[in-house]
């Protein structure tokens, strides 16, 4: 039986190319490890109109909106989101942030105008800080 493993090893050898066996000891460090792997794009409703798009998460100066960026009633790629200063409309409330993409630049958005949560917590689901891009 050894025999004929062996000779079937060397007749693999031999058909297939060397660069792919090469290619093929590289491919389990090109996949991500569990480390590096983060979780997929979540697709968002923003329920408000004219929730400006700014380009950090926050309403500080130095946060300002993005020029033309404004967003509503609509579905949105998200990406992370972060904690940052408080955003209040109505009896809604969020110190969260979410960063997003409209279909334009990408910035962050309070996560008080996305439809699910609650008041003060995280959008369930979407991963936090250290997968924002």
């Amino acid at each position: 039986m050894t025999n004929i493993l062996r000779t079937a090893a060397r007749s693999l050898r031999h058909a297939v190319p060397a660069g792919a066996v090469a290619a093929a000891a590289a491919l389990p460090l090109l996949l991500p490890t569990p480390a590096q792997a983060t979780t997929s794009d979540a697709q968002l409703y923003v329920w408000a109109t004219g929730v400006n798009v700014r380009e950090c998460a926050g309403t500080s100066a130095s946060c300002p909106p993005i020029k033309y960026a404004q967003i509503g009633k609509r579905w949105v790629t998200a990406y992370c989101q972060r904690q940052s200063s408080e955003v209040v409309d109505g009896p809604y409330r969020n110190n969260w942030w979410v960063q997003v993409n409209a279909g334009g630049p990408i910035g962050w958005i309070s996560a008080v105008y996305v439809r699910g949560g609650d008041n003060d917590q995280p959008v369930p689901g979407l991963s936090t800080d250290s997968d924002c891009h």
